[in-house]
């Protein structure tokens, strides 16, 4: 199987003096939340590398859930949505859903088939590893639609 991931080494470092409201698009029915197994798998390697635990936070859900929506609605696989109904970046996607985001990263993937598959790919990958383990960052947010696996890791909204 080939597993298709975007390696994203971006960490935003940006204030959002306009947040815009949250969409109005009712979640899709394939979308999948982070379990409880997830949060211990990420909290788990973070405290591996001396890093305090995320905790996971609706607002970066939503952001999330959006952006996998959209990819999987317009056919497409990046960290830049252009024309995208929740914004173009990262940035401007979680001021959509309500998140005044100070720092934060994003980690996508596509084809795999469980949430130790998602976690293991990206802890493999040399940038999203550095996302996982943002040292300042406290909250996250996952998401998955159809295929389409969404990340939104802050340091709080």
């Amino acid at each position: 199987m080939k597993i298709v991931i975007s390696a994203l080494a971006l960490v935003a470092m940006v204030a959002c003096a306009d947040t815009q409201p949250a969409s109005n698009d009712a979640p899709p029915a394939s979308q999948a939340r982070a379990s409880a197994d997830f949060t211990q798998m990420v909290n788990r390697f973070r405290a591996s590398q001396g890093l305090g635990p995320l905790r996971t936070n609706r607002t970066l859900i939503r952001a999330a859930t959006s952006h996998a929506a959209d990819m999987e609605r317009r056919d497409y696989f990046s960290h830049s949505s252009v024309g995208g109904p929740n914004g173009n970046d990262l940035v401007a996607r979680a001021a959509s859903a309500g998140c005044d985001l100070r720092t934060g990263a994003e980690n996508i993937a596509r084809g795999q088939d469980s949430e130790l598959e998602v976690f293991e790919a990206w802890r493999d990958s040399p940038g999203h590893r550095r996302n996982l383990l943002g040292a300042k960052y406290t909250d996250f947010g996952l998401a998955l639609v159809d295929d389409t696996w969404v990340m939104k890791i802050s340091a709080g909204c």
